[in-house]
C-alpha cells in the first residue's frame, strides 16, 4: 500500500513537472510579444493521510499539485518605434477595445486607423477613449469609439489687429486728406493686411496713412472693389473704405490720442466683405500697438522712412488635417495645415481591483471575471493610472535567463520524479519475487 502511494505521488511530480515546462515554455515563446505579461506555475502539496501515533498525528503526503498558474503584471521595457499610432502604458492600467462580442483589455497598444477613421487594433477592434468637448478642448467623459473623421479644423474670424508701424515725421503734409480715387497721391504709406471672414476667405484690407497737420495723421481702412461687399462708392474710386482714424503724436513721437477710438485704445472697423449674403458686419478691433501688455511695440512718428514693423491678427482660414501626436495623458491631437492644433480624443485606461483574475483570450487581450471585479475607467494619469507613452510599444516582461533557469530546474524535477517511479518499480518487483 505504501510503495503504491509512492508511485502515484512520484505521477503526480512529474504532471507538476510538465505543467511547470509548459508554462516555461509558453514564456520563452512569447518573449518577444508585445505587452505579454509572464505567467508563472504555483504548486501545492497534496495531503494524503494521517497516521494516529503514540507521539501524535503524523501526516504522509500524496503528492503535488498546481495550485493555479498565475499572472506577473511587472512592468516591461519599451521599444520606440516612431510611429504614431504606437501608444505604451507606463504604470498601471489597461486600453479598451471593442466589438461585436463585448470589450476587452490589453497592454498591446500597436494601433491603427482604419478606413473610417477609426483607432483599431491589429485585430480591427476599436480603441475607447473619450470625447473632446468643442468649448473647452478637453475630455467630456464620454466613453466611446476613437474616431478621427476632422478632416477640416474650423476657420475663425478675424476680429483684432494688433499693427506697429513707424511715420516719418520729415513727411509733409496733404491737404484734403486721403482720396479713394486717388490713393498713391494722397496718402504717405499704406501697409497690406490680410483678414479673414467667417467662412475662412482670406481678404486683403490696406491700410492708408495719411498726414494732415503738424503731429497729425489721418488712417484709412479700405479694400478693393472685388473684396467689399459693395462695391458701388463714388465713380473712379480704386478703394470701399471700411472705416477711418486720426493719430495724433506728441513731441516725442509716441501717440497722444486716437479719434475716434474705444476706451481700450482700440479702433472699431466694420468690414462688409463680398461673397457673404446677407451683407453681414463684421467688426476688427484695430490696436496700433498701444494696448499694454499687447506684445506689440507702438507706432511712432520719428524721423526715418515710414515703415511696418509688425503685424498680428487672430484669424485663420480652414485647414486639413496634417499628422496626429498624443501625450502622456493620452490626449490625441491633430496638427492642421493652417497651424492650429486641436484635440480630437483621449485614450481611456481600465484597470481592476484584482489584475491577476483578468482571463487571457489569447491576440494579447484579456476579459474581466468574477474574480477581477468591476473596471474602474479613466484617463491617463489620474487616480492609480499610469501615463501613455507615444511612439513605443512595451515588450514582453519575460526575462529569459530567469526562464532557463526555471526551465533547467523544472527538468530536474521531472527527472527525479522519474527516478522515485523506477525505484518503485524495482521495489514492487521484488515483492513481487518473494513469491516465487
Amino acid at each position: 500500500m505504501g510503495l503504491a502511494s509512492a508511485l502515484y505521488s512520484s505521477v503526480s511530480g512529474l504532471d507538476v513537472a510538465s505543467t511547470a515546462i509548459t508554462v516555461t515554455g509558453d514564456n520563452i515563446a512569447n518573449v518577444n510579444t508585445p505587452g505579454f505579461k509572464e505567467r508563472r506555475a504555483e504548486f501545492a502539496d497534496v495531503l494524503g493521510q494521517s497516521i494516529a501515533a503514540v507521539g501524535g498525528f503524523s501526516q504522509l503526503g500524496a503528492g503535488a499539485k498546481v495550485q493555479r498558474v498565475s499572472t506577473v503584471f511587472s512592468q516591461g521595457t519599451f521599444e520606440s518605434t516612431g510611429k504614431g499610432t504606437d501608444v505604451a502604458i507606463e504604470g498601471a492600467g489597461f486600453f479598451l477595445v471593442d466589438s461585436v462580442q463585448g470589450r476587452s483589455y490589453t497592454r498591446a497598444g500597436m494601433f491603427n486607423f482604419d478606413s473610417q477613421g477609426f483607432l483599431v487594433n491589429p485585430e480591427g477592434l476599436r480603441v475607447q477613449g473619450f470625447g473632446i468637448d468643442p468649448l473647452t478642448g478637453i475630455s467630456n467623459g464620454q466613453l466611446g469609439d476613437i474616431q478621427v473623421n476632422t478632416v477640416l479644423s474650423p476657420p475663425r474670424p478675424s476680429s483684432t489687429v494688433q499693427m506697429s508701424v513707424n511715420l516719418d515725421s520729415s513727411a509733409a503734409p496733404i491737404p484734403g486728406g486721403f482720396d479713394p480715387a486717388s490713393p498713391n497721391g494722397t496718402s504717405h504709406f499704406r501697409t497690406p493686411i490680410t483678414i479673414y471672414d467667417t467662412q475662412g476667405n482670406p481678404h486683403t484690407a490696406t491700410v492708408f496713412y495719411t498726414k494732415v497737420a503738424t503731429n497729425t495723421w489721418d488712417v484709412t481702412v479700405g479694400l478693393a472693389p472685388t473684396d467689399a461687399f459693395d462695391p458701388v462708392a463714388a465713380a473712379g474710386d480704386q478703394f470701399v473704405i471700411q472705416g477711418s482714424t486720426q493719430l495724433v503724436f506728441d513731441n516725442a513721437g509716441l501717440i497722444s490720442s486716437i479719434t475716434p477710438s474705444n476706451p481700450d485704445g482700440t479702433v472699431t472697423i466694420p468690414f462688409e466683405f463680398s461673397g457673404l449674403a446677407g451683407n453681414p458686419v463684421q467688426n476688427l478691433a484695430l490696436s496700433f500697438g498701444n494696448i499694454a501688455n499687447a506684445g506689440v511695440r507702438p507706432t511712432t512718428q520719428l524721423a526715418s522712412n515710414s515703415a511696418t514693423n509688425s503685424f498680428v491678427q487672430d484669424g485663420f482660414a480652414p485647414g486639413s488635417l496634417q499628422a496626429i501626436s498624443i501625450d502622456r495623458e493620452g490626449y490625441i491631437t491633430g496638427q492642421f495645415s493652417n497651424g492650429e492644433s486641436l484635440n480630437l480624443s483621449q485614450l481611456a485606461l481600465a484597470n481592476f481591483p484584482n489584475v491577476e483574475q483578468l482571463q487571457g483570450v489569447g491576440n494579447n487581450r484579456l476579459i474581466e471575471s468574477r474574480g477581477s471585479g468591476q473596471p474602474i475607467i479613466g484617463p491617463a494619469q489620474s487616480g492609480n493610472f499610469g501615463s501613455i507613452r507615444a511612439n513605443a510599444i512595451e515588450q514582453s516582461n519575460v526575462d529569459l535567463a530567469t526562464q532557463f533557469v526555471r526551465l533547467i530546474i523544472h527538468q530536474r524535477a521531472f527527472q527525479a520524479n522519474t527516478r522515485t517511479v523506477s525505484v518503485t518499480n524495482e521495489l514492487l518487483a521484488t515483492l513481487n519475487n518473494l513469491g516465487q
